[in-house]
């Protein structure tokens, strides 16, 4: 990447033309991969940016000529902190707070399972861990829903067709309301109800 590369002056001074998003990660991906801006900076550069960080302030953007860059990489090391918080989040389940057996009914005998649910501000949580389940036919999917009073409230979709990894559902209404969690086999084009195909079912026996 040119160092004339009018994009950068927005994100070294923030001037200019804005830069799109998606061409700001690029920028700084190539930023980065410059050996020219792993030079050492100024003494406090990486404690400022660090305070920064910690203080939730933004990065100040250094305007020296003989080190533009500086500013750049310090974002861009704030930003892949954030990234990699944030992936750390997704990528780490909550401890549940119900736990509930599955099993595979004349449908889809040997199959088991494991629904692992949590209360969030934005609903349940659902983590689904299913074993002996095989892949949704093509033109077909499976489809996760909680069951009470007669009726059932879909949770999420699924196929399973790259492999039998856990599954995240969500429901919007109260498990304690809502105790049966099933599984059932659904066409597509079939319309939103709940097919009579139930493939896995189970109970919650203790919702506090």
């Amino acid at each position: 990447m040119a160092a004339e590369d009018p994009r950068l002056r927005y994100l070294e001074h923030g001037t200019g033309d804005p830069v799109p998003s998606q061409e700001r990660l690029e920028l700084i991906r190539h930023a980065l991969s410059d050996e020219a801006v792993w030079a050492d900076p100024p003494a406090g550069v990486v404690e400022g940016v660090l305070t920064a960080v910690g203080s939730g302030s933004s990065v100040p953007v250094a305007t020296h000529r003989h080190w533009p860059r500086v500013a750049l990489v310090g974002a861009a090391a704030a930003l892949l902190l954030v990234v990699l918080g944030v992936s750390g989040l997704l990528d780490r389940p909550p401890d549940p707070e119900l736990v509930v057996a599955l099993e595979g009914t004349d449908l889809a005998k040997g199959a088991v399972g494991v629904a692992s649910l949590r209360s969030t501000p934005s609903g349940w949580w659902i983590r689904l861990e299913v074993e002996g389940l095989p892949p949704a036919p093509d033109a077909s999917y499976y489809e996760g829903w909680v069951w009470g009073h007669g009726e059932g409230v879909s949770i999420g979709t699924f196929h399973l067709r790259g492999g039998s990894e856990p599954v995240i559902l969500w429901s919007g209404v109260d498990i304690a309301e809502y105790p049966s969690i099933r599984v059932t086999l659904q066409d597509e084009g079939g319309g939103p109800q709940a097919s009579d195909r139930v493939v896995m079912e189970g109970e919650v026996t203790d919702t506090g």
